[in-house]
């Protein structure tokens, strides 16, 4: 009768971490590509004199405009976590592992507070640019922070935008 708990516990040693899972890490892959184009074509007619007559010719321009744009693919909440647990290297893990073992109230108020001294800082650039009109000011600007910002990121400088 002693030997059951025993052997369960065994059985529970012995499978280790099995039964956990833990976050999946965003494999890369290709951003979904999308192509647009225009196509433009001009004709012009001329009268063009030869000799005694009077010939009509027509000058055709043809315009092709192509654009590329490529979307990203959006990441699940557990591929988030994952993706900045994996960026904290094994010693960084092990450090985190270890604080929530040792103090995890602690431990969540270092990272609450990591949290909001990120948020705070993003709050202040924004409102920095928005007061400084730099994005009015500079199209190429504008273009460029259209272009490498995704769109989780423009919602929350939106959102910024809205409370100030």
């Amino acid at each position: 009768m002693k030997r059951i708990p025993i052997i369960l516990a065994m059985c529970l040693l012995l499978t280790g971490c099995a039964g956990v899972r833990l976050p999946r890490l965003a494999t890369p892959k290709k951003p979904e590509t999308v192509y647009s184009w225009s196509e433009r074509t001009r004709t012009t007619p001329k009268a063009v004199v030869v000799g005694n007559k009077v010939v009509v010719v027509e000058e055709s321009e043809k315009t092709l405009h192509v654009g590329l744009e490529q979307t990203p693919r959006k990441l699940t909440f557990g591929q988030r976590i994952g993706n900045w647990i994996s960026g904290l290297g094994i010693l960084g893990i092990l450090l985190l592992i270890a604080g929530f073992i040792l103090a995890p109230a602690a431990t969540m108020g270092f990272l609450v507070k990591f949290l909001f001294k990120w948020k705070r800082a993003l709050r202040e650039t924004v409102l920095a640019v928005k007061e400084a009109k730099a994005i009015d000011k500079n199209a190429e600007l504008k273009n460029l922070l259209a272009a490498k910002q995704s769109n989780s990121t423009k919602k929350i400088v939106d959102d910024i935008k809205r409370q100030s």
